[in-house]
């Protein structure tokens, strides 16, 4: 291991000094600040330059225009390199070999010898440029509006011709008494020591002859020297000498001026002229050394100068200095036959106003700009890809910048300063806009970025001004939000609904007046108060007061007044206050909202960024500092807007500004922060560990922004309890829950040796303080049924949480969420969940923690865990239903049970197994758990219970089944829309449990005893009692009749129905007689009073209550009350034979005896031998109507009367019969069908007709006589939709009838319809036309029947149908539709 992690640390120093190696090899690419020789310049300026410079052309003061940055020095720099390559090639041997050929050639004519000659010459003739440039830079003199001073401008000629000085060949400008030290020494030393030397020696030689002839006399070999020929070449040589030196010293004089100083009688004659000394500054050098000015522009050779940057000077007396050189130089060159000198001046667009321009320059050149702030993109673009740092920039970044940069140089450089600080602070992984940003911001506002490095300027105080900012909109927010809840608080304090109602409370009638008048009306005449002072507060309206009622009465006395008049409190503070209370209050919601805005946007304020505070432009316009008016001047001023709010400048510009040295924290920490304050996301899984460090720098706020979510830190902050409130404000975030969430997925994630970073402590922290700290946002992700986060297993979750969180002090809610997640996902408690740790225990603690239920189990009991299932089993964490009632039942049973006896016979199954009683207990624990039991099992018998009837009397024996009750159900067979109140509905039907369990067993399954069912309530009891007879679910016994008799004695129906349920039916007189006496009497009259119960059991009650009953009476001795107590009570047997008898014996009891038996009688009777007792029966105040019809239709059948048959058939009568008597109604109408026809039809239901109408077994002519009445126009038809009664039987008829109908008795205008459209139809080849035609009518129902009419009588084609809104009609080639004959004709 040892040599492995030695390996390791060799290849990573290698890597390191590779990585050194090659930063160091890396090539940067700068641009040059200088103008640029090797533009492109446009044809029409190229000749233009051509042209000014040509010998030929008259301009020589010529303005090269555009505006700073344009290009205009690129331009002439171009130019004139141009120049030297076109006009100056170099002429080597051969050139000239070539030249004299052709001038031998040519020599013959000596004029083109010369031309050749002097064509060569001007081929190498070169123009030289020389560039003078004089920019300020000191704003304090640019912006002088008195222009500069004298010395001031002197000092600019001296600076002109100082340039001028050094541009010219020292040497060629030695009569200048202009100084430079730059020309090249005339005196030779050792040359002019040689000629001194030699002169002096030959000076001696000559006038010393004798002694040099002395001296050499022993010296043979310059015995020469002696001759006198010697002697005068000496004498010869030192006047050739002399002659020199004259001549030397002249020149020197000439070139260089050595003797400086001459005074002639006291006057001093200048010959050095010291440029820039302060004596001659007071005069100007043009005019004064005009001559010397003009020789040092004829010394340098030059055909064009370059004036640069004179311009920003701001003073127009230095072109014209300049210019009136320009002038004597060029005119003496003219004079001197000289070439011209062109003076180019490089200038703004703007130096001169209108005109002056024109006339000052003799020519003009615009440039126009090679930058642009709309072409700028493009250059910025091609200037970065050519450094290659174009990438990193995102496109439209650049492009949006590049709209506030204009000037090429400022582009250059900015480029070249941003690689230079991208490089140099590339320590931290800055971001590549922001620093572009910064540089570009330092070369627009180069003194305010040097004021911010010292913490000072505009821009300091903009970054710093934020808290200053947010606070003031805090108080703003929380004065507004005071202010809202005022005006609720006083809005729902105003006892007033509308502002009329408050107007009517200061109505005041003047004193002396009585009556008050609007637009002539006085209060009496409105609909209401509120309209009349809606009327008075109309400002169009007139108001006049009157003193008495008289006078308003009579109109006089009038006086016509303002609404002030009469609402004097009007304009009270207290009133407005009031008026603007009534408006709020319809606004509360409106306001309520706003407030909640308002907190919504207080709750935001403290992750705002800079970017946030300044939103808008004139946030930052609006913006006040010491600094602003100096930034302000600047032209792109707006593009610190375009930095500060989208945050390419922000809170973390210091490290944008210098280096960073990682000492207290790390490289990745600093980013880390710089990020945070800048409003950056950062990566979660940064590594960070000087937390201490970190906690100094960043703010309780930041705490609230997601910038500063970090697995480490956070992970810190769940153990660290002294941060709480930091945790606490991470937990409340927006949107952290994606944040939470990856953090638990951290905490799973395993290492190399598969091992995890994190222990179960860390997951068991994390989630208690979730829980803790925003158990809302837990219970929000628990309850998603579709989350999006799919890579986080919600089920591992949920197990950690049960696994290792004690759960029992979470909120309600919480618990709640909790367990029903685990009972939508069941796959937490299969096996598979639990194959690697689980504590069971602390996991089945929690199950009930949560008060956990299953409602319904979704897999095989088989799948389950055990040890959790058996929990859930033993202590009822689950839903009692049918589904969860089955699955244990199958999963824990003794034996084998049949699925029909579970279903069929399941309280008995449960009771009766050991294996169920968990099962069973549970079920009976409570009332509530009870309930839902009995409803399972009601449910599960499918409305069959066949338990044995002791179990059945226990699930009965408790009173809750009595007093749940079911929902709500319709009664069966009503069929009416929904009732508004349904409480009050009698077609809805509650229900009781019991009463459900007593529905499914089998009839008279219960055997009801007094000593059974004393668990319930008195009235339980008797509810079940009543149940039990009503339903006849329980034995017909003595004990049950006289119980249900005891309890409900005015509602026997149901008892004597149910008695009637066993025919043989023996009554126990002892049970009888333990009833109380009262009792007894009242069950004697039930019997004898009762006529509807079966005739053999009450034959027997009667017996057994000790009264007698004639089957065959033929007592003939009894008295009135005898006989009448004996009818009453139906003591005597209705047959024929007692009929007759009472018939014959006691005929005055006759008609009683009929009455009391009327049903029998009429039964038994075959024709009316007594309808005068009969009709005594009709004359009974108390019979029902359904007992009167049944005597009408007796005597009616037997019998026709007129005013019977009427009082049968009238509505009100026959509509409230029932369907069996209706029908024998009808018998009997179509029997006397000819005196229905003729009875007045006003008052005869409606339904009769129309059964009539539609039967089959009446005749078609008396249906169409019947109808013809109903729809006739007589004064006794009855009330019915005419047309809708022809279209339901247009059978019935033949068309023209129906057209006759139309036409006279309901309506013309269908009628015309259908005319016009059946004779286009009959339009076809048999009546003169083309084939078979096409006809429309309108849509409606009728139509629509008469169209179906026609189609079956085969007048109209079969294709004829209803499209969109009408019906189209086809009709045939070859048939007539008649339609004319009236309904007398068709009957004839």
């Amino acid at each position: 291991m040892v040599g492995v992690r030695r390996k390791i640390q060799i290849i990573n120093s290698n890597n390191e000094i590779e990585k050194g190696r090659l930063l160091m090899e890396k090539e940067y690419r700068f641009r040059s600040l200088t103008s640029n020789k090797n533009v492109e310049i446009q044809p029409v300026t190229l000749q233009a330059l051509e042209y000014v410079i040509s010998d030929k052309s008259e301009p020589t003061n010529v303005a090269i225009t555009g505006n700073y940055g344009a290009g205009k020095s690129s331009v002439i720099e171009s130019f004139e390199k141009r120049l030297q390559n076109n006009s100056s090639p170099k002429i080597g041997i051969k050139e000239v070999i070539e030249f004299f050929k052709k001038f031998l050639h040519d020599c013959q004519s000596e004029k083109i010898g010369i031309r050749r000659l002097i064509e060569l010459l001007k081929k190498t003739k070169n123009k030289k440029f020389i560039h003078i440039s004089l920019a300020q830079y000191d704003e304090t003199i640019k912006n002088e509006e008195k222009g500069l001073n004298n010395r001031q401008i002197n000092t600019i000629e001296g600076k002109i011709i100082n340039q001028l000085l050094h541009q010219i060949e020292p040497n060629s400008i030695r009569k200048s008494i202009f100084k430079t030290l730059d020309a090249e020494s005339q005196i030779h030393p050792w040359r002019n020591t040689a000629y001194l030397f030699s002169l002096l020696l030959l000076f001696l030689y000559s006038f010393n002859f004798n002694t040099w002839v002395n001296l050499i006399k022993e010296v043979s070999w310059l015995s020469w020297t002696t001759d006198v020929t010697s002697r005068l070449l000496a004498l010869a040589i030192i006047f050739a000498l002399l002659l020199y030196g004259i001549f030397y010293l002249l020149k020197l004089q000439r070139d260089i001026g050595f003797i400086k100083h001459l005074s002639l009688k006291s006057d001093k004659i200048e010959t050095d002229i010291e440029v820039f000394s302060n004596e001659n500054s007071k005069v100007s050098y043009f005019d004064r050394y005009l001559d010397d000015v003009i020789y040092l522009f004829k010394q340098s050779k030059a055909d064009v100068i370059v004036f640069e940057d004179i311009e920003r000077f701001n003073d127009s007396r230095i072109f014209e200095k300049i210019k009136e050189l320009n002038i004597v130089i060029n005119r003496k060159r003219e004079v001197c036959k000289e070439p011209k000198l062109v003076f180019f001046y490089l200038v703004k667009d703007d130096l001169f106003e209108s005109q002056e321009r024109t006339k000052f320059f003799d020519f003009i050149i615009p440039i126009v700009p090679v930058v642009t702030a709309s072409n700028s993109y493009d250059k910025l673009s091609e200037i970065l890809n050519d450094m290659k740092i174009c990438e990193e920039l995102d496109e439209k970044f650049l492009f949006n910048i590049s709209l506030y940069l204009d000037d090429m140089r400022l582009i250059n450089n900015i480029c070249n300063e941003y690689l230079t600080y991208k490089e140099v602070l590339s320590t931290l992984k800055l971001n590549p806009e922001k620093v572009f940003s910064m540089i570009v911001y330092k070369n627009i506002f180069p003194k305010d970025f040097s004021l911010l490095q010292k913490n000072q300027g505009y821009l300091f105080e903009l970054l710093n001004s934020k808290e200053i900012t947010l606070k003031n909109r805090r108080e703003e927010l929380y004065s507004k939000i005071k202010e809202l809840e005022k005006k609720i608080e006083k809005a729902e304090e105003e006892q007033l609904n509308d502002e009329l109602e408050l107007y009517g409370t200061i109505l005041k009638i003047p004193i002396g007046k009585e009556v008050i008048k609007v637009n002539g009306k006085s209060q009496s005449q409105f609909t209401s108060y509120s309209e009349f002072i809606k009327e008075l507060l109309n400002k169009d309206s007139k108001i006049i007061v009157f003193e008495t009622f008289y006078s308003a009465y009579n109109n006089y006395n009038s006086q016509e007044v303002t609404i002030d008049y009469i609402f004097p409190e009007k304009n009270t503070p207290e009133f407005q206050e009031r008026i603007e209370n009534i408006r709020n209050r319809k606004l509360i919601e409106k306001l309520e909202k706003e407030i909640k805005r308002m907190n919504d946007e207080l709750g935001k304020l403290d992750s705002y960024r800079l970017s946030d505070v300044y939103q808008y432009a004139t946030d930052i316009n609006d913006f006040k500092s010491d600094f602003t008016e100096e930034v302000r001047k600047s032209p792109q001023f707006s593009i610190i807007s375009f930095l500060i709010r989208n945050a390419y400048i922000d809170e973390s510009y210091q490290d944008y500004l210098t280096h960073f040295y990682a000492n207290t924290i790390t490289v990745e920490e600093k980013e880390y922060l710089r990020n945070v304050i800048s409003g950056r996301q950062n990566k979660y899984n940064i590594s960070l560990k000087n937390f201490d460090e970190i906690f100094n720098y960043l703010e309780l706020k930041n705490y609230k922004s997601s910038n500063v979510l970090n697995y480490d830190l956070f992970r810190f902050l769940l153990y660290s309890n002294e941060h709480n409130e930091k945790l606490k404000l991470i937990f409340h975030q927006d949107n952290i829950l994606e944040f939470l969430l990856d953090f638990y997925n951290e905490l799973f994630r395993l290492n190399v040796e598969n091992k995890s970073f994190f222990s179960e402590r860390d997951i068991r922290v994390f989630l208690r303080k979730w829980l803790h700290h925003n158990s809302d946002l837990f219970n929000e992700y628990i309850n998603q049924e579709h989350s999006d986060f799919i890579y986080v297993d919600k089920r591992k979750l949920i197990l950690s949480l049960m696994n290792l969180v004690d759960l029992s002090d979470c909120t309600k809610e919480t618990k709640g969420r909790i367990s029903k997640y685990l009972e939508m996902t069941q796959e937490v408690f299969l096996n598979i969940f639990h194959n690697n740790y689980c504590d069971f225990e602390k996991f089945n603690f929690n199950l009930s923690a949560i008060d956990f239920k299953i409602k319904e189990f979704d897999f095989e009991s088989s799948g389950y865990e055990e040890n959790v299932l058996n929990y859930i089993y033993k202590n009822g964490l689950y839903d009692i239903c049918k589904s969860n009632v089955l699955f244990f039942m199958e999963r824990y049973s003794d034996m084998g049970i049949e699925l029909s006896d579970v279903k069929h016979k399941n309280y008995e199954i449960m009771t009766s197994q050991n294996g169920l009683k968990p099962l069973m207990d549970y079920c009976q624990s409570s009332d509530e758990e009870f309930l839902k039991y009995i409803l399972m099992y009601i449910t599960l018998s499918e409305g069959e219970m066949r338990d044995k009837p002791e179990y059945i009397e226990q699930l009965l024996n408790n009173n809750v089944v009595f007093n749940h009750q079911l929902p709500q159900e319709k009664l069966e067979g009503d069929e009416s829309d929904e009732s508004d109140d349904l409480d009050n509905d009698e077609s809805i039907k509650k229900s009781t449990l019991a009463e459900k369990i007593i529905a499914s067993v089998p009839d008279f399954y219960i055997t009801f005893t007094q000593g059974k069912f004393n668990a319930l309530s008195n009235e339980n009891r008797e509810i079940l009692v009543q149940n039990f007879v009503q339903t006849k679910k329980a034995e017909v016994n003595t004990e049950i009749v006289l119980e249900y008799f005891s309890q409900y004695k005015k509602d026997s129906n149901f008892l004597v129905d149910f008695i009637n349920q066993k025919p043989n039916f023996e009554f126990d007189k002892e049970i009888y007689l333990k009833f109380d006496k009262e009792i007894q009497e009242k069950f004697v009259y039930f019997v004898l009073e009762e006529s509807n119960m079966n005739k053999n059991i009450r034959i027997r009650l009667v017996k057994e209550i000790g009264y007698p009953y004639y089957e065959t009476f033929n007592e003939i001795d009894e008295d009135d009350n005898q006989m009448d107590h004996l009818i009453k009570y139906k003591l005597i047997d209705f047959n024929e034979d007692n009929l007759e008898f009472i018939r014959q014996k006691y005929p005055k009891h006759l008609a009683s005896f009929i009455r009391m038996n009327k049903f029998d009688y009429l039964n038994t009777a075959k024709d009316i031998r007594d309808e005068e007792q009969i009709r005594e029966l009709l004359e009974n105040l108390y019979l029902s109507e359904k007992y009167r019809a049944e005597i009408l239709v007796f005597l009616l059948d037997n019998k026709f009367d007129e005013y019977d048959f009427y009082n049968l058939i009238n509505q009100n009568s026959y509509d409230s019969l029932d369907v069996t008597l209706q029908n024998k109604i009808q018998k009997i109408v179509k029997k006397y069908i000819r005196q229905f026809i003729a009875l007045d039809e006003n008052e005869i239901s409606v339904p009769l007709y129309e059964s009539i109408l539609n039967s089959n077994d009446v005749l078609l002519e008396h249906k169409k006589e019947l109808f013809e009445k109903l729809i006739s126009n007589s004064g006794s038809q009855i009330e019915v939709d005419k047309l809708t009664l022809l279209g339901d039987y247009l059978d019935l008829l033949e068309l023209p009838d129906i057209m006759q109908i139309l036409k006279e008795q309901i309506d013309y205008d269908i009628y015309t319809e259908w005319e016009v459209a059946l004779d286009k139809l009959n339009q076809n080849e048999d009546n003169s036309g083309n084939g078979n035609q096409e006809a429309k009518v309108s849509y409606s129902k009728f139509n629509e029947k008469l169209l179906d009419y026609l189609k079956k009588k085969k007048l109209i084609s079969n294709k004829s149908k209803h499209e969109n809104s009408v019906l189209k009609l086809y009709g045939f080639k070859k048939k007539r539709i008649e339609l004319n004959d009236s309904l007398g004709e068709n009957n004839e």
